[in-house]
């Protein structure tokens, strides 16, 4: 009797698996830049929202004298909230999808790695049209929320090669907080622009075990095998998805900036697959839907917009800015590349 797709994806084995598969595929998780945010979780009963209430940080006003004939004026504590939108997305594959997926000896992996990539691919495109819309169009932030975290042509810095420069000031527009951005996401173009000039640092990451080869005396072995590419400090996370503007030797590229946990993630279901069968078409089909929220802390989504998509996270007037400029953790970079 012929294996079905239906036989080799089994839910409560396949959804698992998934799961681990794209978080370790996804670099904003492995990087720290995402992190999960128990107050992101909206309720299964439904709902497009998640609001998260907050006080505002900085007190006005300095110390009162304390004397015997005064009292103290109570100071004003202001609330207020951050809302992160719930995205609905999902998707289907059918038998001629699945087929060319499922050769070799574990084809429920082979499929399993194959839809992995996809989500983290898919997510990563949306947290990407998300920090579109809090800084507006490449060059142009003039009515962005975020406006006063972006180092481009609109705040006065001519668009150049990525160098230090740049990266430092980035960091002086958060203030203290400036040396906690640990990563930054650049453009395929920028990189190996980078990579070309010998800028980058190469880590070898072995999740923190112990290699067996290390005793042969090599270097890469003792580290193992897994090289992460640093720029200042800061880890190096590669997208082709990050925004550009304009052509040829002219473009310039949007590079990001993170602090750890800079963007806050929750989900209102977890990851669903479910598969069937047409046994008249004898075609096997499978589908998967996910419920999420992929949210850039301190900055609140409009509430008139549900289920977004990407050019409606994209839209600056969807976005507003609720916390101080310094408490937040993100930052946008505009450069060139020499190799255009």
């Amino acid at each position: 009797m012929a294996t079905l797709r239906s036989d080799i994806i089994i839910p409560e084995v396949f959804t698992p698996y998934i799961i681990e598969q794209s978080t370790q595929r996804d670099a904003f998780l492995a990087s720290g830049v995402v992190q999960p945010m128990a107050e992101l979780n909206a309720s299964e009963d439904g709902g497009d929202y998640v609001q998260v209430p907050f006080y505002k940080a900085n007190l006005s006003g300095d110390f009162e004298r304390l004397t015997d004939s005064s009292s103290l004026t109570p100071g004003k504590i202001e609330a207020d909230k951050q809302v992160g939108v719930v995205l609905h997305r999902g998707r289907a594959f059918e038998s001629r999808d699945l087929a060319a997926l499922a050769a070799g000896s574990d084809p429920m992996a082979a499929i399993g790695n194959k839809i992995a990539d996809y989500i983290a691919n898919q997510r990563q495109k949306d947290l990407l049209s998300c920090l579109a819309g809090i800084f507006g169009a490449v060059g142009d932030t003039s009515s962005a929320s975020f406006a006063a975290l972006a180092v481009d042509g609109a705040s006065g810095d001519t668009p150049t090669q990525l160098t230090a420069r740049q990266i430092v000031e980035g960091q002086s527009l958060l203030g203290d907080q400036g040396e906690k951005l640990a990563a930054i996401v650049v453009h395929p173009k920028v990189f190996y622009d980078l990579k070309e000039r010998r800028a980058l640092d190469m880590i070898y990451d072995n999740n923190g075990q112990p290699d067996a080869n290390a005793a042969q005396g090599s270097l890469a072995n003792a580290f193992g095998n897994v090289a992460v590419p640093t720029f200042m400090g800061m880890r190096v996370i590669v997208s082709a998805d990050v925004q550009t503007a304009g052509s040829g030797a002219s473009t310039e590229y949007a590079s990001y900036m993170f602090t750890q946990g800079a963007v806050g993630s929750g989900e209102q279901l977890g990851l669903q697959t479910e598969t069937d069968r047409d046994i008249l078409a004898k075609s096997d089909a499978m589908s998967i839907d996910l419920h999420y929220v992929y949210h850039p802390i301190g900055s609140s989504f409009s509430t008139s917009v549900s289920n977004p998509t990407r050019a409606q996270l994209e839209t600056v007037g969807n976005w507003t800015k609720v916390y101080e400029t310094n408490n937040i953790g993100i930052v946008r970079i505009t450069t060139t590349s020499a190799l255009d």
